[in-house]
């Protein structure tokens, strides 16, 4: 049961807020606006998807609840509007 305890209060530990993600998405972009986001909450886990313009370039960023990103797309123009 401790251990059940230890392993929940890390895993909470862990987490990243929406603030976290949105910072490591502007980094992974090199830098921009974010002109999108999503958050999907289930229970105890989040995920958050965000596109984000810099320049002429667009990035979609998925990052997971502890900040692992696990998906990103990119492109020029508007193109992330369509």
């Amino acid at each position: 049961v401790i251990i059940a305890i230890v392993l929940v209060v890390f895993v909470l530990s862990q987490r990243i807020n929406n603030q976290e993600a949105e910072q490591i998405a502007i980094e992974q972009a090199g830098g921009g606006e974010i002109v999108e986001k999503e958050i999907s909450k289930e229970f105890l886990w989040s995920e958050y998807s965000y596109t984000v313009q810099n320049g002429d370039k667009w990035y979609k960023i998925d990052i997971n609840g502890f900040g692992k990103v696990e998906e990103q797309e990119f492109g020029n123009g508007d193109g992330w509007k369509y």
